[in-house]
């Protein structure tokens, strides 16, 4: 059973770091500027991009949303 759980964690993880990706690009924001405007890590905001941040907080899935000027929904559609 945790092993489902854990499957659709880093699907859910890896699908919010495309959106990410694709939201900012789309916008012309720069990873520099989005850390500056979120306060994460420009490095974080990588490793989130490429599906790596396991440990993500929903604080920060908030800061990045209200960065971007989506619902957090958006960025969590497959």
């Amino acid at each position: 059973m945790k092993k489902i759980y854990y499957e659709d964690a880093i699907r859910i993880i890896k699908i919010f770091g495309e959106n990410v990706q694709k939201i900012r690009q789309s916008k012309n924001i720069s990873i520099k500027k989005l850390s500056k405007k979120t306060k994460i890590r420009e490095e974080y905001i990588k490793k989130i991009e490429k599906g790596e941040a396991v440990g993500i907080t929903t604080s920060k899935v908030f800061l990045i949303a209200e960065a971007l000027s989506v619902k957090v929904s958006v960025l969590l559609k497959e």
